[in-house]
């Protein structure tokens, strides 16, 4: 299986970094030489539209210039390249730059330029998880894992992973997780569903007591971390259904009413939909928050999460899997493609 868009004829991959800056164009401020940064997959111009309305995560810098190739190959192809992170050296935007003044491992920081970032985002910042309350996270990968530090953080007193890898689980238990449950062993998701509500049930049943309905219980939150299937794994089984699809609708089956649903999986088949009741939809009271990286401010948001990485209370070790040199780079693709490993990273050392 492999439903990824071709190839582009060159290019230049990693679309996140951390690094330290060497030259500065004259209209810069925000870093100097010599500052230790991360180069993020979605910056923050402070400017357009969507930074004016307070929706810094879908910042539209990126969109509104000309993006030149930035090499060239020696028989004249051009090469193109988001940030180009997989490089000796980036010449980066200013607005996807920002200042970190740590001396953090880089190998973990470097995950809060994307992956990171996504999972705390879905639970600290816009719709952040409430003290003492349930959540469930579909997918154990490193947005699930962050997600789950996130939860655990923000004060989450039941946290459930759902993740058909083995080594993930473990994962997810280190990180905070209070039960990581495989999918597989369950004989479809109802069954799945019910074993999560149990879980999560409040210690009365009795509504005026703060009790919850079992009969419409739940994960007070539903973290969606999966997406669609590119390449069929080589550690273990995977889903029973490939596309994510199965997934989000059992986000949205078992969020209760009142309840939170945060989704952000990608790769979907291009025209895949999922079902819902026309009722329920219409007047459920179920709050969903879509999008990558909803909520997140990375000027604000970046340097307090290195802080949480400096002083233990984010496990950055756990979303360190592969590292190795730049020209053992397709190891790093293939570990994180393959799922062999939680993340594939390059390093310069």
């Amino acid at each position: 299986l492999n439903t990824q868009p071709p190839a582009m004829n060159a290019a230049i991959f990693g679309h996140g970094a951390v690094g330290v800056v060497e030259e500065v164009g004259p209209l810069v401020k925000r870093v100097q030489p010599g500052d230790r940064v991360i180069v993020v997959v979605t910056g923050q111009c402070g400017e357009c539209f969507q930074c004016l309305h307070g929706n810094a995560a879908n910042c539209q810098a990126g969109f509104n210039r000309d993006n030149p190739p930035a090499a060239a190959m020696r028989d004249g192809t051009p090469v193109t390249g988001t940030l180009g992170g997989f490089a000796e050296l980036i010449v980066a935007w200013e607005e996807m730059t920002v200042p970190i003044f740590s001396r953090h491992d880089g190998a973990e920081l470097s995950n809060l330029s994307c992956v990171a970032m996504t999972g705390l985002g879905m639970t600290m910042v816009r719709a952040p998880v409430e003290p003492g309350s349930s959540v469930a996270v579909f997918g154990a990968g490193t947005v699930g894992l962050a997600a789950i530090q996130g939860a655990r953080i923000k004060g989450a007193s039941q946290i459930i992973a759902v993740e058909p890898i083995r080594y993930r689980r473990d994962l997810a238990t280190k990180a905070g997780a209070t039960a990581a449950l495989d999918p597989h062993d369950f004989a479809d998701s109802a069954a799945l569903h019910a074993r999560i509500r149990e879980l999560t049930t409040t210690p009365t049943d009795r509504p005026f007591a703060g009790g919850r309905n079992p009969m419409t219980g739940g994960p007070d939150f539903v973290i969606e971390a999966v997406g669609g299937e590119r390449f069929v794994p080589k550690t273990g089984r995977y889903s029973r259904e490939p596309h994510g699809i199965e997934v989000l609708q059992s986000v949205y089956a078992l969020c209760p009413p009142g309840g939170v649903m945060r989704t952000s999986g990608v790769g979907h088949p291009m025209g895949s939909t999922v079902t819902f009741g026309a009722a329920a939809w219409a007047n459920s009271s179920k709050n969903h928050v879509p999008g990558n990286l909803a909520g997140v401010q990375m000027k604000r948001d970046l340097p307090q999460w290195t802080r949480l990485f400096e002083t233990g209370q984010f496990n950055g070790g756990a979303l360190v899997g592969v590292k190795v040199p730049l020209d053992r780079w397709r190891d790093a693709l293939e570990a994180a493609a393959y799922r062999t490993a939680i993340t594939g990273i390059v390093t310069f050392n």
